[in-house]
């Protein structure tokens, strides 16, 4: 019986180990496989672990990247068409016209920052490294910023003077009431070998400063409390018409380089992945097991199992026959 309970238990073990390795492909003891050297499996388990850290930042950057591209052309397709409303201020100059005008300049306005204040997974994109919070104010704190940085000026040069102090002065309205982010951008991500992605836009740059410049100017043009007169709301408003032009040109500059960014992710995440086949058959070569061997000694083990427990049930029952005689 001892044979018998010796041979159960070795039959079991190897049951067991067959049985993982039909599971997972791979051999179950790898340094009893290898001969007791590991060092080939232990770098290509380390070069796999590595191009996974390489899949994940690639697949972040893709989306990342994806998204802001999708902001972009929304804030350039807004900001285009606006550009071609506010072009009939000096064509229809009446008061109801200007103000429609000024409305349309406003929604496009809060559209505009909406869109700089987008968030993925309650992470925000244009932030800088403060990812947890908007990167701009609201669009009527920031109008009601601006109300007062504009109040008592009487002419476009005034105006311009102090719009650009509110939006490009070093500690002017903009830094400190109208962007919330941060002024440190996301560290790159490390996409491969020598390979780093910067995802570095942020709602602070200078391209979305002179975009939502224009617009504003567009917006207060006919703001009752600043009481401009009618020539200079017209005046306003069509050179911010003019300024979008040129604003926009910057945006879709800001697009090509973006879109050149995405392009190399995806050529880092196609040649990663390629390496990671050829490493991961590397590993199958080493450590990996035969199916059809290795389903064969299972089905082998397995017989000889139950023929062992079948033995052992007779010879126990014979045991218990001669006992009782």
């Amino acid at each position: 019986m001892l044979v018998l309970r010796t041979n159960q238990t070795r039959l079991n073990r190897d049951l067991d180990r067959l049985g993982v390795e039909m599971a997972t492909g791979f051999v179950r003891d790898s340094a009893t496989h290898l001969g007791g050297d590991v060092s080939g499996l232990v770098a290509i388990d380390r070069t796999l672990a590595k191009l996974e850290s390489y899949r994940v930042n690639t697949t972040e950057a893709s989306f990342l990247t994806g998204t802001m591209q999708t902001t972009l052309d929304e804030i350039q397709e807004r900001s285009e068409q606006l550009s071609q409303v506010l072009v009939s201020a000096e064509l229809t100059p009446s008061e109801e016209m200007l103000r429609t005008l000024a409305d349309e300049a406003e929604t496009a306005m809060g559209q505009i920052v909406n869109g700089l204040n987008r968030s993925v997974g309650g992470r925000y994109l244009f932030s800088g490294i403060a990812t947890d919070g908007p990167a701009l104010a609201d669009v009527d704190t920031i109008l009601t910023d601006l109300r007062a940085a504009l109040s008592g000026e009487t002419t476009a040069a005034g105006v311009d003077a102090a719009l650009d102090t509110w939006f490009d002065s070093p500690g002017g309205g903009f830094e400190t009431a109208g962007y919330l982010g941060s002024t440190t951008s996301l560290a790159p991500l490390k996409l491969g070998e020598g390979e780093t992605a910067r995802l570095d836009i942020r709602a602070d740059d200078q391209v979305f400063r002179d975009l939502l410049k224009s617009v504003a100017k567009a917006a207060l043009a006919t703001d009752d409390g600043l009481g401009f007169p009618d020539d200079l709301q017209i005046k306003l408003i069509s050179d911010a018409a003019s300024t979008l032009q040129g604003d926009q040109a910057e945006v879709v500059e800001l697009r090509a380089s973006l879109g050149a960014l995405e392009a190399r992710v995806e050529e880092t995440a196609t040649r990663n992945a390629a390496e990671r086949t050829a490493t991961s058959l590397a590993r199958l070569e080493l450590v990996g097991i035969d199916d059809y061997e290795t389903a064969a000694k299972y089905e082998n083990t397995r017989a000889q199992l139950e023929s062992l427990y079948a033995i052992s049930v007779r010879s126990s029952r014979m045991s218990l026959v001669e006992f009782l005689r």
